[in-house]
Formats: C-alpha cells, sequence, structure tokens
C-alpha cells in the first residue's frame, strides 16, 4: 500500500474511532429568522438542542449575508495621509445605521484623496446574524453558531452535515466536503423551487434524508427511489394544553396569505352581523408564549395552509382545547385521517370551499353558546393529547442519529476494507 492509501485508512480508523466515541459534530444549516417565529425553523433547533443534552456536540452553521451601504464624509478626522509600507490612509466621520462614527479607510493615494466633506461611496459588508433569541430563547440562541463559508469552520470524516430541503445551492458547494451529509426535508413542496431544471438531489452526492411523515417519505421514494428516509415527527410542547378557566368566545387565525385573512373576517361579519362581537385574533409573527397563551383562551380556531405537509397550528390548537375549522391541505397529514384511514378524523371541522367557512364558524358559535358541542368532537380531540408529544420526538431523533452513526460506521469499514484489498 502506497503513501497515500495509508493516509486514507488511517484518517478512516480516526474517524470510526471518534464515531464510537460519540467524538464527532452534527452540524445543522440554518436561516437566519431575523428574530420572526418560524416553524420549520424551530424543529431544527429543538433537535439541536436535544443531541446536545444527550452529550453530542452540534453546530449552527448559516449562510453569511451581505449588503451594500452608502456612506457619506461628515468630516475628517485625520488628513489623507501616507503609511510607512506605502499605502494611504485617512480617518473620516460617517454615519453608520443613523448614528455617527470614525472609521478608517486604506487604499491607493488617488482614493483616499478623495475623501472629503460630502464624498460618498459605498462598501459591502456583512449583516449581523440575528437568529432565534427574541423567540425562542437563550437556551436555544447559544448554540455554537458560525458561517459556513468562516475559515475557522471545519469539518471531517466523522461529523455530519444536516440541510434543509430548501438549500440546493448549500448542497452543491458542499459536495466536497468529506462528511456525511443529510437532507432535512419538512416540505416536499419547496424543493423544486429551489433547485434547477433537471438536478436532482442525487446529483449533489446525496442519499440520506431525515423527513416529518410517513407520508411524506414515501412520496420522497417516489421521487427519489435510491434515496434511503428516516422520519422524526414534529413535536408539541407540553404548554400547549387545555385552560381550566372557560373559553372566550374569540377565534384564533392561522392563515398565511393576508388578504385572505380580511376576506374571511370582513365576509363572516357581513355575512352575520349578530355575532359582530365575536373577535379574531390574528396570530402570526406571536411570540410562542403569546401564541399558546392565544390558543389556550380561544374557543374556536381557523387553520388555513394547502401547502403543509403536517400542520403545527391546528394540532397545537386542538391540544389546547380550541374546535379547530380547517380548509383541507393538498396533502392530509396523518393525524387528521380516522383511526382506520378511511375517512377523516372529527377531531376538527374541515372544509374544502372557502365558501363554507363562515357558515361552520356561525354553527360551532352557536353549539358553543348553548353548550353542546358534540362529544364526537370532544372526544376525538382528547385523543390528540397523547399525540406527538416532546418525549416521543426525543427518542426518534436519538434512534436516528445512532442509526447514522452506525450506517456511517459500516461504510467507512467498507471503503477501508476496498483499499486494502488493492
Amino acid at each position: 500500500m502506497d503513501n497515500r492509501l495509508k493516509e486514507i485508512t488511517e484518517k478512516i480508523d480516526d474517524a470510526i474511532v471518534k464515531l464510537n466515541k460519540k467524538d464527532f459534530t452534527i452540524n445543522f444549516f440554518v436561516v437566519d429568522t431575523k428574530g420572526v417565529p418560524n416553524g420549520n425553523t424551530r424543529y431544527i433547533y429543538e433537535m439541536a438542542k436535544e443531541l446536545i443534552n444527550n452529550n453530542y456536540n452540534c453546530f449552527m452553521l448559516y449562510q453569511q449575508e451581505k449588503e451594500t451601504i452608502e456612506f457619506k464624509v461628515f468630516d475628517v478626522i485625520e488628513p489623507p495621509h501616507k503609511k510607512q509600507n506605502g499605502d494611504w490612509s485617512v480617518v473620516v466621520r460617517t454615519k453608520l445605521n443613523n448614528e455617527f462614527v470614525d472609521k478608517i479607510k486604506n487604499g491607493s493615494e488617488t482614493e483616499i484623496k478623495k475623501n472629503k466633506i460630502g464624498y460618498i461611496w459605498e462598501e459591502e459588508l456583512e449583516v449581523p446574524f440575528i437568529g432565534v433569541r427574541d423567540w425562542m430563547g437563550d437556551e436555544f440562541a447559544d448554540i455554537p453558531h458560525g458561517s459556513i463559508g468562516s475559515e475557522t469552520i471545519k469539518v471531517s470524516t466523522s461529523d455530519f452535515l444536516i440541510i434543509p430541503e430548501l438549500f440546493a445551492n448549500v448542497m452543491n458547494q458542499t459536495k466536497k466536503l468529506p462528511c456525511k451529509r443529510i437532507i432535512l426535508c419538512q416540505n416536499l413542496n419547496f424543493i423544486t423551487e429551489f433547485i434547477s431544471l433537471g438536478t436532482s438531489w442525487a446529483n449533489f452526492g446525496i442519499q440520506d434524508v431525515i423527513t416529518t411523515t410517513e407520508i411524506q417519505a414515501e412520496e420522497i421514494k417516489d421521487l427519489f427511489p435510491n434515496i434511503k428516509t428516516k422520519v422524526i415527527n414534529p413535536s408539541i410542547p407540553n404548554y400547549f394544553r387545555n385552560n381550566t378557566d372557560p373559553k372566550k368566545i374569540t377565534i384564533s387565525t392561522v392563515v398565511k396569505d393576508t388578504s385572505l385573512l380580511k376576506k374571511l373576517v370582513n365576509q363572516f361579519y357581513w355575512k352575520y352581523p349578530q355575532y359582530s362581537w365575536v373577535t379574531f385574533m390574528d396570530l402570526r409573527n406571536l411570540s410562542r408564549e403569546s401564541f399558546a397563551n392565544t390558543l389556550r383562551e380561544s374557543a374556536i380556531t381557523v387553520w388555513m395552509d394547502d401547502e403543509t405537509y403536517f400542520g403545527h397550528s391546528p394540532v397545537e390548537a386542538i391540544k389546547s382545547g380550541s374546535i379547530v375549522i380547517g380548509k383541507i391541505p393538498d396533502t392530509i397529514p396523518e393525524w387528521m385521517y380516522s383511526e382506520d384511514k378511511t375517512a377523516l378524523s372529527t377531531n376538527g371541522l374541515w372544509f374544502d370551499n372557502f365558501r363554507d367557512v363562515h357558515k361552520l364558524i356561525a354553527q360551532v358559535i352557536k353549539l358553543w353558546l348553548d353548550d353542546e358541542i358534540p362529544v364526537f368532537i370532544t372526544d376525538e380531540m382528547e385523543k390528540m393529547k397523547n399525540k406527538y408529544t416532546t418525549e416521543d420526538k426525543q427518542i426518534q431523533i436519538l434512534n436516528t442519529i445512532k442509526e447514522y452513526t452506525s450506517e456511517r460506521i459500516t461504510e467507512l469499514t467498507e471503503i477501508k476494507n476496498k483499499i486494502e484489498k488493492q
């Protein structure tokens, strides 16, 4: 065996040792939510936090954003001068984020001497990563983060990189990394929006996918027969629970399209003026605590999301004791089916046509006021309490990573054996 092959086998041995000792890093690629709540991002951070709690090393990677900023010279603090190394320098007073700052500029003599009062120039600056602190809290925001393009970020053969389905560009950019790459697919609808025509995940050299439901796993296999899938269901935190106090006759709404939300509310008031005293509560962009509190207080939740594959919000509402009136999405989530999978469950009231929603809302309000909510609805809602628990997700996360670790050891061992036979 020549020295090059010997070096490769030694690296493989080192990687196997690290995998057995849990001395490796699971990297998650995340998007900067800029402080705005996002269910898909929350899923990723919760996965990372659970792994950290079980002594795995996790790291959150992001794409460093840049923006072009226009600066103006308001004063020259130190006039242009030549430095010992031959470069020219000047210190000017300018504004950044509406605050005056003194800025050192270096460059050629011609460029530096342009810096007089009123001179304007542009620079490309990095945009600070904001993250999830405002809506997920310190325990998630304090997980180590770094830019995927940073020279300080190193990945090895024993490491893993988990990339959401949205980021085909990251899948392509990371093709030469030595780590094991895995796609995290929470919504299959997003794939075609960000991948070029004629390209599949196989072109990026990725064969493994984590997804959130068995239904979605089957659809992935239909599209990519050679892809191997594992399922980690979403979980609903325990603070989504029913209230001991009587509920208010308010209607929480989870509707992505603002124009559709306005249409929903206005048309209801026009059709049923006798219920003009009923308040609609828009839950978009609320913190998790405010979101949960509002659901807990609301008698009814209206949900419309055609593209979802799971539907966090209606499950959260059901667990909070709020009756869900929901539009049937393009792909019906598993929890919306009856136990025998032959019909829709009565854990909510479902409609296909938008025109039906106002009548359903009015009917539920009347039933609620008359204290006549059907038992077949409340019984099915009660069954949802023990589904999609945090504990279930924790078990799935740990089992999935253990399986990937074992598979990676087997894969590397086979590669080493092939090399040694040469």
